[in-house]
């Protein structure tokens, strides 16, 4: 009776493994969209699924999702690492009353060590309708979530029209790297970019190059656990600040700026620091035009501080200077 039972349970483990390991053969590394497709088709070249959802779950751990022609590929849940590809024509996202364009959810898998994610080549737009109104009615462009991920790349891509901000990551239970490249978040209702850690073991360290903040409340809004740098990029036409780092809790929030322009915001260029703040806020500029803001060019609030090169432009703005500012130079 006892050789019975080992046979069984050997038995039952062998088909619970070839039933798993033909599931994860049933998936390819790589899978199409179409705005003609349907997504009862195995995603492959010639039979392409209709939208993101579809696709994902048809895509093996690591692959990519590649679009076809010009569509709309609906909203997306990310819990794996993947690639998400539109360039070379129109892929859109219309989150219409959506909690999210894309959201990011990679729970902490032995299948999944890298917890990566790529958007690529996206226009992803929160634009609906309130009656007869057109307004802003999607929540967040790409939030963060929860478990969040190891590292997110978005590259090419442009993220607007949102109630709420274009990227936010708040309270994320691991630490993540973001790197932004060549990509606009605009006309969003709240900051182009939020981003806030759930504690100092879990810090968000954030890459910007080329990057573009226009019409949203913040540009960038850097709370505490952020660790950002940002080169080449534009903070500029937003209703408050161009750039705020701003730490609400212990643990502190750090921007660095060079080569910026961070100009015509309606309220200050660059902010430092917030009344009631646990944390110290601080920020680095240079080499930026820091020009035309309706209040300072430069603010430093309370546990705020801003580090400034001589380098930087800091004028017409309602108020001009850098007071309270610490000098440094080269090697410093």
């Amino acid at each position: 009776m006892t050789k019975v039972r080992i046979t069984l349970k050997a038995l039952t483990l062998a088909i619970f493994m070839l039933a798993f390991s033909a599931l994860a053969n049933a998936q390819a590394t790589r899978t199409w969209v179409s705005g003609v497709g349907d997504d009862v088709n195995p995603c492959s070249r010639t039979a392409p699924c209709k939208t993101f959802a579809g696709a994902i779950s048809k895509t093996f751990i690591n692959g990519e999702i590649d679009t076809l022609d010009p569509g709309g590929f609906g909203t997306l849940t990310i819990t794996k690492s993947i690639t998400v590809d539109g360039t070379g024509t129109f892929a859109s996202v219309l989150a219409s009353g959506a909690p999210a364009g894309f959201t990011i959810n990679i729970a902490a898998n032995v299948n999944d060590p890298l917890r990566s994610v790529t958007l690529r080549g996206l226009s992803i737009n929160g634009a609906g309708a309130s009656g007869a109104i057109g307004t802003r009615t999607g929540t967040n462009g790409i939030n963060v979530s929860s478990n969040g991920a190891s590292s997110v790349f978005i590259e090419d891509c442009v993220v607007f029209h949102f109630a709420s901000n274009g990227y936010n990551q708040v309270n994320t239970t691991s630490a993540t790297n973001v790197y932004i490249r060549n990509t606009v978040f605009r006309d969003n209702g709240g900051d182009g970019i939020k981003t806030e850690a759930n504690n100092a073991a879990f810090p968000i360290k954030v890459t910007l190059y080329n990057v573009n903040l226009t019409g949203n409340a913040n540009g960038l809004h850097a709370r505490s656990g952020s660790r950002v740098v940002a080169r080449d990029c534009v903070f500029s036409g937003n209703t408050t600040n161009g750039i705020f780092s701003d730490a609400n809790n212990s643990d502190f929030a750090s921007v660095s700026v060079w080569s910026s322009e961070i100009a015509l915001n309606g309220g200050n260029g660059v902010r430092a620091g917030n009344p009631g703040n646990l944390g110290g806020s601080g920020v680095t500029i240079a080499q930026n035009q820091i020009d035309r803001n309706v209040s300072n060019g430069v603010l430093i609030s309370t546990s705020g501080a801003v580090e400034t090169f001589s380098n930087n432009s800091i004028r017409g703005n309602g108020t001009d200077g850098c007071t309270g500012c610490t000098p440094v130079g080269p090697g410093s």
